[in-house]
């Protein structure tokens, strides 16, 4: 295969070489290489590495509140002992608060795990449509091996294709603003209609601006950019009804497709925006900010003052604060636990590996082209993702002909009113 998973010490390279063979004569296409990503790896049957792996863990972040506690614990025996100032305080009252302590973390915890599912559950859906999308569209049409009816399946599987990465660039903007999801659509996606808008830039963006309900954010247009591409793909879907693509009739509805065949296709896509709208809304609900808020209050009450309690109950300085040492690590570790939960799209180590997974549908995609078109077609579609989709200074252009389009459409509708 021409992609090589990077290992865990592997470091950015400029750029990724695809030979792409047509016929006898190679093309070579030089396409930026993937950040690499180390996603958390352990041996669960293995205690000793699950016991002392730092990469992943909580223990990095954790291990200072903890020193700090230690520390502390150490100061006020020391106080105690060699000064007259007594710094204990009744343990009474940690023994009650122990237990809202526990539930509103282990609360959070598990509130926050069931979202982190949840996405997954989301994400799933998205690979699993889009294989199914191509993969039933080259079934139904596998009858037409037409030029045409070729370039309709690759231009149906490259819109797929671009509507998934797009989706990929918009979950992942609010944690990484590097990549705008508008930057990812390819310059060649654009509507005929673009190239004869006559209108200047300037002036229908000021026109359009009375349709508009208020100021929108970046991430509001991330999110708006996948919806405008499963217009488009619905469109190309529906391309095929020309007849100058799939050029085989059916012999009972004399249609290059049976519309319950096209309707399959359509609740695929479907299905894509349902799971992407689902993604849209853990991204954009954060978790209620009162239970955060009560949360950490407690917890940080709770667990710096509890030095002060157990030198009341405790008399040897080490026992308490080696007890000190794992109540911090348990609480804290737990909070930083959800708060690594909170939001699993971007490039932390326990985040989602979206963007390769998504790669790895568009393998499958390749695939089932190959079996119904042959090689020279997947070269085509393989060549055309590497090209406008990967390659470096190709993905910027996009946006202004999208944005065009939908102003020239908004103002069909200003001069029909």
């Amino acid at each position: 295969k021409n992609y090589t998973a990077p290992q865990e010490s592997a470091r950015p390279q400029p750029t990724v070489r695809f030979n792409i063979k047509f016929n006898e004569s190679y093309s070579e296409v030089q396409v930026p290489k993937a950040k690499p990503i180390r996603r958390v790896h352990f041996h669960g049957s293995s205690h000793i590495s699950v016991l002392f792996q730092m990469y992943g863990s909580v223990w990095p972040a954790v291990i200072p509140y903890c020193l700090f506690n230690v520390l502390l614990t150490y100061a006020v025996f020391i106080t105690n002992r060699y000064t007259d100032i007594n710094l204990c305080i009744g343990d009474s009252g940690h023994s009650f608060m122990s237990m809202l302590i526990a539930f509103l973390i282990v609360t959070r915890a598990k509130l926050a795990y069931g979202r982190y599912m949840e996405a997954r559950h989301y994400l799933q859906n998205v690979y699993r449509v889009s294989r199914d999308l191509i993969q039933n569209m080259c079934v139904m049409t596998q009858h037409s091996r037409s030029e045409g009816a070729k370039k309709w399946r690759r231009d149906v599987a490259y819109r797929t294709i671009v509507l998934l990465r797009v989706t990929m660039a918009a979950i992942e903007f609010n944690s990484n603003e590097e990549e705008s999801a508008w930057d990812t659509v390819p310059e060649s996606i654009r509507s005929s209609r673009t190239k004869s808008i006559m209108t200047s830039r300037t002036s229908l963006e000021r026109q359009l601006s009375v349709l508009a309900h208020g100021s929108r954010t970046r991430s509001d247009e991330n999110f708006r950019a996948p919806l405008v591409l499963a217009h488009a793909l619905r469109n190309e879907i529906l391309s095929q009804r020309s007849g100058d693509r799939i050029k085989t009739r059916r012999a009972d509805t004399k249609t290059p497709m049976h519309p319950n065949e096209e309707r399959v296709l359509y609740r695929y896509v479907t299905e894509f925006i349902t799971a992407f709208h689902g993604l849209k809304k853990l991204v954009t609900t954060p978790f209620p900010f009162p239970l955060v808020q009560m949360g950490r209050t407690f917890l940080f009450v709770y667990t710096y003052t509890l030095p002060f309690a157990l030198a009341h109950s405790m008399h040897h300085p080490l026992g308490a604060m080696l007890m000190i040492f794992f109540i911090t690590y348990g609480y804290l570790g737990l909070e930083y636990v959800a708060m690594e939960l909170d939001d699993p799209f971007g490039d932390d180590p326990n985040d989602f590996d979206d963007l390769g997974l998504a790669r790895v549908v568009f393998e499958d995609i390749y695939m089932n082209i190959y079996k119904v078109d042959g090689k020279e077609s997947l070269h085509i579609l393989r060549h055309q993702v590497a090209e406008r989709l990967e390659k470096s200074g190709a993905l910027e252009d996009l946006r202004s002909s999208i944005c065009e389009d939908m102003m020239h459409t908004s103002l069909d509708v200003l001069s029909a009113s």
